[in-house]
Order: C-alpha cells, then sequence, then structure tokens
C-alpha cells in the first residue's frame, strides 16, 4: 500500500502519475486576487463600539455573491491581522497566498477573493488546470515587473478600470514588494467582470469593505488542487490498486481540517485493505 498526500502544488509529481498511466481529471478550482485592508477597519464594521476589545481579538468575516454572470465570488483563508505571502513554486511565476501569525496583530486584514471555474474554462486533459494557473502566475510575473514583485491595484482604480500609478494610503504587506498596475488583465474578463460587481455588494455587508484605497494584489490560484486522482470506494485508486490518494492535493479536501479528516479515512482504508491480504494470505496457508 501507497498513500499519496500529495499537495495542490505538487505539480511533478501529478505528471509523472499521469505519465505512469494513474487515473486522474481535472476538476473545479477558483481564482481570484488578495484584498486587504486596515484590520481596524474590519474590527469596526464587525465589532461596532466594541472594536479593539482584547477579548474579541481581530475580527474575520465570510462573504459569498452570485454575480450576474452566473459566477459566484467569495473570500477564501481569510487572515485576520495577517500578511499576505508569496506562494510561487516555480521561476518566473508570481502567485499570492494569505497567512496569520498566532497573536494575528499585523497591521492588516486580508482575503482572497475569488471565483469558482470549471474544467469548461480549462478544456484539455488532466493536467489542463495545471497548464491554465501556469498561464495566470506567468502573466502576473510580468505585470508585477520580472522581479517576483507582485501585481497590485487600489480597489476605487481596479472599479474604474483604470492603472494604478500609487496605493494611496493602502500600505501592502506581500514582502518582495508590489507593483502599482491595471489588473484588469491578470485574468480572464468573466473572473474580472464578477468580482468588480462583488466588491461593492460586500460593503453592503463591511460597511468600508469597498474603501478606496483597499488593495488588491495578484493572483490567487491555489486554492485547491486543480485535478483529482480518482479513487473507488475503498479509497484506492481507480486502476492502480494498492495507491491510496488522499487530502487535498489529490482532490479530496479543500483545507487543512477537512484534508486531515480524509487522512484518518484514508488510513482507516488501509488497515482494511492489509488486514485483507494477510487473512487472505492465511487462508491460502
Amino acid at each position: 500500500a501507497a498513500v499519496f498526500a500529495v499537495g495542490h502544488s505538487s505539480r511533478d509529481t501529478f505528471a509523472l502519475l499521469h505519465g505512469q498511466g494513474v487515473a486522474m481529471e481535472p476538476k473545479p478550482f477558483s481564482i481570484g486576487f488578495r484584498i486587504e485592508h486596515p484590520q481596524p477597519l474590519i474590527d469596526q464594521a464587525r465589532w461596532g463600539e466594541h472594536a479593539g476589545h482584547p477579548i474579541l481579538g481581530a475580527a474575520d468575516y465570510k462573504l459569498v455573491h452570485h454575480a450576474s454572470n452566473g459566477r459566484s465570488v467569495y473570500s477564501f483563508c481569510m487572515c485576520p491581522g495577517g500578511l499576505v505571502v508569496g506562494a510561487t513554486s516555480e521561476e518566473g511565476r508570481v502567485v499570492t497566498n494569505g497567512m496569520s501569525q498566532y497573536s494575528r496583530n499585523e497591521r492588516n486584514a486580508n482575503s482572497g477573493i475569488v471565483v469558482a471555474i470549471t474544467p469548461d474554462d480549462y478544456p484539455g486533459g488532466p493536467l489542463a488546470g495545471v497548464d491554465f494557473q501556469r498561464e495566470l502566475e506567468s502573466r502576473a510575473f510580468v505585470l508585477g515587473g520580472s522581479n517576483y514583485k507582485a501585481p497590485a491595484q487600489r480597489l476605487a482604480d481596479f472599479l474604474a478600470a483604470k492603472p494604478s500609478t500609487d496605493l494611496g494610503s493602502g500600505r501592502p504587506s506581500y514582502a518582495p514588494g508590489v507593483t502599482p498596475t491595471d489588473l484588469s488583465t491578470a485574468l480572464p474578463e468573466f473572473a474580472i467582470e464578477a468580482i468588480r460587481e462583488a466588491l461593492p455588494a460586500f460593503a453592503k455587508q463591511i460597511p468600508g469593505f469597498d474603501h478606496p484605497d483597499a488593495v488588491l494584489t495578484g493572483v490567487e490560484t491555489r486554492t485547491s488542487s486543480p485535478l483529482r486522482i480518482t479513487r473507488g470506494a475503498d479509497l484506492q485508486s481507480t486502476n492502480t490498486p494498492g495507491l491510496f490518494p488522499a487530502g487535498e492535493g489529490a482532490g479530496f479536501a479543500g483545507g487543512i481540517l477537512s484534508a486531515g479528516i480524509d487522512g484518518l479515512r484514508v488510513g482507516e482504508a488501509v488497515a482494511r485493505h492489509l488486514t485483507g491480504l494477510l487473512q487472505a494470505e492465511q487462508a491460502s496457508q
């Protein structure tokens, strides 16, 4: 028995398994940007007069909007008092992610603002989603200046469809630095259209969410695995007995908790598999 608990950026492993004929298929995931606001703005919107109370700590949020073009836009991996961090795993590409320290006391709140996509948006074989991600990440690298700085834009400029020449009062946390630019070419047109519609809608739930100097940083492409290594009811690969795909990279989880639960299920399946083999061996003797 072999458990493949790969990460969702394990592109070399995906290619290796695909080359060996292991069954896999493309799956939906999401693409978008990171948005940053001063944490006190989010605290005030969420906690009101109690904002800043030490018992409450940094406020978070969860948002979703169903756009008129049929796309769903939602907040992803919200990081109160956190940082926007680099997550690229390949040369010549820029990818963003977010994190919070245990203290959650950094100056900004950040979240992915992402649009759900399906394999219909990137037709091809099982690795087509990886190719689609790479195209967007390479585009972000160029928009950022081809030096691993990330492309960024003031929210007001993004909504007005004009390039940013500065970020106003916005203080982005992305450590390699950012380059003010026009993000309208960083994602497909349907995604830009949906995000432009969603941001003012989110401001109706969180006052100030559409602050002119909120900063959008691109791109977020690694929300979940772009493929699924298919498995049967026994949690083994559908065409490679003894191979147990597990967790987020294999396409069966959407975060730390669900990946851990899937790991427990796979561990139990491996035990059943090995016990069955042992019993069969004993019976044959």
